[in-house]
C-alpha cells in the first residue's frame, strides 16, 4: 500500500502584499507530478487547505482544480484545519465525494465513526485494505465543561485520547491483520514539535503529548510547517509541512510530501519528497558592497535585506532596488541598534499579526510575563472560533437602518 501525505498549503496567502498565485500554481502541479508519478493507494491531506476561514474565490477553485487532478489518481481525503471553516468543507463534500475522480472526501470536524470518522479503501487491486481514521482540528471549547463553582477547560489531551479510542475501537472490528493496514490523519499540535519562528505559540494545555497518538501503521499529521517525524510516537508518524515557506522563520526549511509504503505485519518506510517549487524566501545582513557581490543568488526571491553602515533615508530601497533588481524586496532597511524600550521585534512597516500587536498593547499597558501570555492565547481562541456564519444583528444598526427607511421632512 502506498500513500501520498501533504498538508498546510495556506491557499490565499498574501506574502507582504504580494499574491502567491505563481507559486501555488507551481507547486501544487509538483504535488500533481509526484502523485501521478508514485502512483499511490490514497492520498491524505492533513488540514489548513486554505490561509483564511472564508477564502477567496481564486483559493477555491485553484484547490478544486488541483485536488480534483489529485482524486484522478488515487481516493484523496481531506481534513479541515484551524485556518479552515467546517461549514465550507461541509458545502464542498457535498458536491464531491466518491463520484470525483476516484474519489474526494472532506472530512469537515470530528466525526464518530458510523458517521465518517473512519474510511475504508481498497488497495493493491483489492488485496489489501486501508483503514483511515480522520480527526480534523478539534477546538478547545469542545471539552468546556462548567459546574455550579467552576468554569474551565477540561484536560485537551485527555479528551483527545477519548475521540481516538473511539475511531480505534472501530477501525479494529473486523480487523484482518493478513490484509488490513490501519492509518490515522490529525490536524493537531503534538509536544516536542519544532515549531518555526513565525508560527502561532500553542497553549500548554491544547496540546496532545506523542505517546497520546494511537497506534497504527502511519499517523499523517499536520498543523506544523517543519517537515519533521514525531519522536516518542509508539508508530511512525510525521508532519508532512507546508509546501511553500509562509514567512521568513521558513526561510531556511526544505519543503516536502511525504511517500508512505506499507505492508500488513511489516515495518513502515515514509520518505519525505523534497517539493523544489516556488519562489524562495531569503534574507540579508551586510553592507550594499557585499549584497552586489552575491545579488545573483537573489534572483527571482523574496528578499529581506538589512543594510549595514546606511543612513535611513527616502533613497535606500532605490539604492537596494540597484543592486537586485530581480529581487522582490520585503521591508527593506538599515542596520539599527536593538532599542531597550521596544516591544516587538519587527520591522518599521511590516504589519504584524493581531495577536503580536495585542500582545505589545499590553506589554505598553505594563502587562507583561505569565499573565499576559495567557491573556493573549484567550484572544487567539477567540480569533480562531471566527468562521463563516452571520453575525447578529448589533441593536443600534438595526435602529439607524430603520431610521433610514422611514425618511420625514419637516413641515413646512
Amino acid at each position: 500500500m502506498r500513500l501520498l501525505h501533504t498538508s498546510d498549503w495556506h491557499l490565499g496567502h498574501v506574502f507582504h502584499g504580494h499574491p502567491r498565485d505563481e507559486d501555488f500554481d507551481a507547486v501544487l502541479a509538483e504535488i500533481v507530478a509526484i502523485a501521478q508519478e508514485s502512483r499511490p493507494d490514497l492520498i491524505v491531506h492533513s488540514g489548513d487547505l486554505f490561509h483564511h476561514s472564508r477564502p477567496g474565490i481564486r483559493a477555491m477553485t485553484r484547490a478544486m482544480g488541483t485536488l480534483s487532478e489529485l482524486a484522478a489518481v488515487a481516493p484523496t481525503v481531506v481534513l479541515a484545519g484551524n485556518h479552515d471553516s467546517p461549514a465550507y468543507f461541509e458545502f464542498f463534500g457535498s458536491m464531491t465525494g466518491p463520484s470525483r475522480g476516484r474519489g474526494l472526501f472532506f472530512a469537515d470536524q470530528f466525526r464518530p465513526a458510523h458517521e465518517g470518522g473512519v474510511l475504508t479503501f481498497d488497495a493493491c487491486g483489492g488485496e489489501q485494505r486501508i483503514r483511515l481514521a480522520v480527526l480534523p482540528f478539534v477546538h478547545p471549547n469542545r471539552f468546556w465543561q462548567r459546574s455550579a463553582t467552576d468554569t474551565s477547560y477540561a484536560d485537551y489531551a485527555e479528551g483527545m485520547r477519548g475521540l481516538q479510542a473511539g475511531l480505534m475501537t472501530a477501525m479494529h472490528e473486523g480487523y484482518d491483520p493478513d490484509r488490513d493496514i490501519l492509518l490515522f490523519a490529525a490536524h493537531v499540535y503534538v509536544t516536542g514539535a519544532t515549531r518555526s519562528p513565525g508560527e502561532r505559540a500553542v497553549d500548554d494545555d491544547f496540546e496532545t503529548g506523542p505517546e497520546n497518538l494511537p497506534e497504527v501503521s502511519y499517523a499523517a499529521l499536520g498543523h506544523i510547517h517543519r517537515p519533521q517525524p514525531v519522536r516518542g510516537a509508539k508508530s511512525t508518524a510525521r508532519y508532512a509541512g507546508s509546501p511553500l515557506a509562509i514567512d521568513f522563520g521558513e526561510a531556511d526549511h526544505f519543503k516536502s510530501v511525504v511517500i508512505v509504503d506499507a505492508e500488513p505485519g511489516r515495518p513502515v518506510r515514509a520518505l519525505p519528497r523534497r517539493l523544489s517549487s516556488g519562489r524562495r524566501l531569503t534574507q540579508f545582513t551586510g553592507t550594499l558592497d557585499e549584497l552586489r557581490v552575491s545579488a545573483a543568488q537573489y534572483d527571482g526571491t523574496f528578499l529581506k535585506p538589512v543594510i549595514v553602515g546606511e543612513e535611513p533615508d527616502m533613497l535606500l530601497s532605490h539604492k537596494i532596488a540597484e543592486v537586485v533588481p530581480h529581487a522582490i524586496l520585503i521591508n527593506p532597511a538599515p542596520a539599527r541598534e536593538a532599542d531597550d524600550d521596544t516591544v516587538m521585534d519587527s520591522d518599521p512597516g511590516e504589519e504584524p499579526e493581531l495577536p503580536d500587536a495585542f500582545r505589545a498593547y499590553l506589554a505598553r499597558e505594563g502587562l507583561i510575563g505569565t499573565v499576559a501570555e495567557s491573556t493573549v492565547t484567550a484572544f487567539t481562541h477567540l480569533l480562531n472560533e471566527l468562521d463563516d456564519e452571520t453575525l447578529p444583528p448589533v441593536h443600534a444598526e438595526e435602529m439607524l437602518r430603520a431610521a433610514l427607511e422611514d425618511i420625514w421632512t419637516e413641515a413646512s
